[in-house]
């Protein structure tokens, strides 16, 4: 009879072979497997296999056309696909960090550059010095780095240059770089060493673009995208950005939100980090979802995001009624931008039992918003709210005007922006654009009571006649009431009872109405 602890172990085992197997047949169908096997004409060994499983488990995410992308930079180097499989980790190298690995070593000297000199670029670059590189025949033993780099900028007078005479022994390739570098931005720029020293502390791609690249950016952004040299000074990235991916952007991309793309770059230059596929995939995105060009004008940071990232959150905030009340706002899009904060204080605002909520509280500085909660009641932004109704309602109303007319109610920040959305849609049922425009304060007040107030004094006008008219307030002949007068007598009825003291819009007011588990589902995707 079998022992329980030979049941056990057996049991284990069996399990894990079941995983492992499981696990392969997953793997051994991803275009990576599928090139190793191409290539090489052989399976890849088992405890290879295991290995990349456990080490490199990205490599079997990689998509063919990634593949590709990865062979043809490698072909640059004379680096065959063959090497490439059997030094897989090349594959989990981000493809333009790859590029620039390859160019920086080409450009220092490399007599030959190997699969290993890309996955140890770091080693390489940073810990050893020249002089090893040199003894182990990587570099010509007498290649002075600092030369060849210093005549890489044909732009630069040679009576500006001049040779540190850096000590092989004790000096590696990074430090030489930087070196050359400042020296040059000094010369074009006029960057400080203090400027340079922030710029490489907090722009990691500086460090690691081919003195070519930086050269080509900074021809591209004074002559082609006209930035003035001040503002490249402040803006360092566009020192390190990649020239082939700005080139692709100008020639592909006519225009964003209506703007000319060299005029959009200098209005939001970070747009140079996003390449030109997910700036049209972007604007298609926009597009489906109606969100205009002035609205795209106002965040044009949106261009500077995941085209993955835009629909997902799009596709989240279109759900909620928030959204649906503030997309006529031209500055919408800050709720995509920020929709994690949004989301946030969304979820805040209703805990605190907050009725009105504006864009300008949902994105603004956390200073403000605090006050914001902080502060006894709850108001909304005046602008947010003025510009909801016109764009809403059209009629002869410009924004002052319309502000003015509200601001005679001394509650008028007080009413929440959805319960005057919802007004709207149930007065444009009955009720010209213009008209609701004249009587504008009465948006303000609850829709249950006004609809009330609506259906009865249109019944009464409307079971009137001129000859038989029907008085029943004031001597008042219902029968030749106006729409204009019919909402007037409405706002009339409503505050009555309040004794005319503006009151009447705390009645039933219930604010926000939004749904707070369908919110709390979208903070915690």
């Amino acid at each position: 009879m079998l022992s329980k602890s030979f049941l056990q172990k057996n049991s284990f085992t069996r399990s894990y072979l079941f995983l492992k197997r499981n696990l392969f047949l997953n793997v051994n169908d991803t275009p990576f497997i599928t090139l190793y096997q191409n290539v090489t004409g052989e399976s890849i060994p088992t405890q290879q296999l295991e290995y990349l499983t456990k080490k490199e488990p990205s490599i079997f995410k990689t998509t063919s056309e990634s593949l590709k992308l990865t062979l043809n930079i490698l072909k640059k180097f004379e680096i065959t696909a063959e090497e490439a499989c059997y030094n897989p980790h090349l594959f989990c190298i981000n493809l333009i960090s790859l590029d620039n690995y390859g160019e920086i070593l080409k450009e220092c000297g490399f007599i030959k550059i190997l699969p290993s000199h890309l996955i140890r670029y770091n080693t390489i670059v940073k810990s050893r010095t020249i002089s090893k590189l040199k003894k182990q025949g990587l570099i010509n033993t007498n290649l002075c780095l600092e030369q060849i780099l210093l005549d890489i900028f044909q732009d630069w007078p040679q009576n500006e240059k001049f040779l540190k005479q850096y000590s092989d022994v004790n000096t590696n390739i990074l430090t030489v770089r930087m070196s050359v570098l400042q020296r040059y931005l000094e010369w074009r720029l006029g960057i400080t060493n203090d400027k340079f020293t922030k710029f490489s502390n907090n722009n990691l791609p500086l460090k690691h673009r081919p003195m070519v690249d930086i050269h080509q950016s900074l021809d591209i952004a004074e002559n082609v995208i006209k930035f003035d040299r001040k503002y490249i000074r402040n803006n360092s990235f566009i020192i390190s950005s990649d020239p082939l991916n700005t080139r692709l952007i100008l020639e592909n991309v006519d225009s964003l939100a209506g703007v000319d793309i060299k005029e959009a770059i200098r209005l939001v230059p970070a747009i140079l980090k996003n390449n030109y596929r997910a700036l049209l995939e972007i604007k298609e995105i926009l597009r489906e979802y109606e969100i205009i060009e002035e609205a795209q004008k106002r965040y044009l940071r949106v261009y500077c995001m995941n085209p993955d990232t835009v629909r997902s959150r799009l596709n989240d905030l279109v759900t909620m009624n928030e959204f649906k009340v503030l997309a006529s706002n031209p500055r919408i899009l800050s709720m995509v931008v920020h929709y994690r904060k949004v989301l946030n204080r969304l979820t805040k605002i209703e805990s605190e039992k907050k009725q009105c909520f504006s864009l300008n509280t949902l994105v603004a500085p956390q200073k403000i918003f605090n006050t914001y909660i902080s502060n006894f009641g709850s108001r909304v932004c005046s602008r947010d709210m003025a510009i909801h109704i016109l764009s809403s309602l059209k009629g002869n109303y410009n924004q002052d005007t319309l502000v003015n007319t509200l601001k005679r109610h001394k509650y008028w920040l007080h009413t929440a922006i959805s319960v005057v959305h919802d007004n709207i849609c149930m007065l444009k049922k009955y009720f010209d654009d213009q008209v609701i425009l004249d009587n504008c304060q009465l948006l303000l007040y609850p829709g249950s009571d006004i609809e009330r107030h609506i259906s009865r004094i249109q019944k009464i006008r409307n079971s009137a006649s001129r000859d038989n008219p029907i008085e029943t307030h004031n001597n008042l002949n219902y029968s030749r009431l106006t729409d204009s007068q019919i909402l007037s007598l409405v706002l009339y009825e409503i505050e009555k009872k309040y004794h005319f003291s503006g009151d009447g819009i705390w009645s039933n007011q219930d604010g926000m109405r939004e749904h707070t588990a369908n919110r709390k589902s979208h903070a915690s995707s």
